[in-house]
């Protein structure tokens, strides 16, 4: 077929393994020791560092009074849905939530109202962060509870 006998490939693979197993021992380790950490870990630390005045710089919060430009024949501007943490953990109402479910079901009435897909064109860019730190927010007090059993 190949050339290669059954006792010939089995004493080349013996070999390369024997060789392989030298090779192993001879490789620098790392000087410095590396951990493992959870993303959720690691959004949470991330999350902590950052300051709410630089989070609302970054996504365009000025002030509360902060209003939508309004479109030719509206005549009054309506404001913008906040995306300050604080408020949206109000309107979240997660005080008496215990369970799984009770965060899930937090999660869809907070989507049904506020996802990207289901606003007007001009606010999707806030929906997406207004749904990124509600999802944050409802994750870690979903495995805070689950942590209490």
């Amino acid at each position: 077929m190949n050339g290669f006998t059954t006792s010939e490939f089995t004493t080349l693979l013996d070999e390369l393994l024997a060789r392989g197993e030298r090779d192993d021992d001879a490789l620098a380790r790392p000087s410095v020791p590396f951990g493992f950490v959870t993303p959720d870990a690691a959004v949470e630390e991330l999350w902590k560092s950052v300051p709410s005045d630089f989070v609302a710089k970054v996504y365009g919060e000025t002030s509360e009074r902060e209003t939508v430009q309004s479109a030719p024949g509206i005549e009054t501007p309506e404001p913008l849905p906040s995306t300050d943490p604080d408020d949206i953990a109000a309107e979240l109402r997660m005080a008496n939530a215990r369970w799984p479910k009770d965060f899930d079901r937090i999660r869809r009435e907070f989507a049904l109202a506020n996802h990207p897909d289901r606003v007007v064109p001009h606010l999707r860019d806030r929906a997406v962060v207004r749904m990124q730190i509600a999802n944050m927010m409802i994750d870690r007090e979903k495995r805070k509870a689950a942590a209490r059993g």
